[in-house]
């Protein structure tokens, strides 16, 4: 019984500093996310996602009126049905595991400069960009990947 009373407390005396240690990590991590306004930019994610409905909409040879809706639904569903809270702790587990408390707390310095906050602004405007940069692209090699899966779907009678 004097053992495990010994056990029980160095068990304690461990435990104690290592959930602290997590404990600061995690307010390190949602202080990076907070200085990377994270919430804001996923709340202005649709932006985002417009390339890919405008691609959409013309492959569907949607009239203007039909793109409309179409853009209104995708609208509706990003706003009501993804969860935005849910991403943020997401992303705040992915840094976690991925980089230590020290770079979270130069990232967060780097963050907390001008060029960080500029960084923060330009780059859902650069990852629209971005992404409309590799649809373009994808756009252009298309007829080499439909031809080169032409014979792939054939061969397996796929259509």
């Amino acid at each position: 019984m004097k053992n495990l009373r010994k056990f029980i407390v160095v068990a304690l005396l461990v435990a104690s500093p290592i959930s602290g240690m997590a404990a600061d990590k995690q307010e390190v991590v949602d202080r990076l996310l907070e200085v990377m306004k994270v919430e804001k930019q996923l709340s202005g994610g649709f932006e985002a996602m417009t390339p890919v409905i405008e691609q959409l909409a013309n492959n569907l040879q949607l009239n203007a009126t039909e793109k409309e809706e179409l853009v209104n639904i995708y609208r509706d569903w990003f706003i009501n049905d993804i969860n935005r809270q849910n991403i943020i702790v997401e992303m705040g587990a992915l840094y976690s595991q991925a980089f230590s408390q020290q770079e979270i707390e130069l990232m967060i310095e780097f963050y907390a400069t001008p060029v960080g906050q500029k960084l923060v602004e330009k780059s859902p405007a650069l990852m629209q960009a971005g992404a409309q940069l590799g649809m373009q692209e994808a756009e252009r090699a298309q007829p080499k990947l439909i031809e080169t899966l032409t014979p792939f779907l054939e061969k397996h009678q796929i259509q």
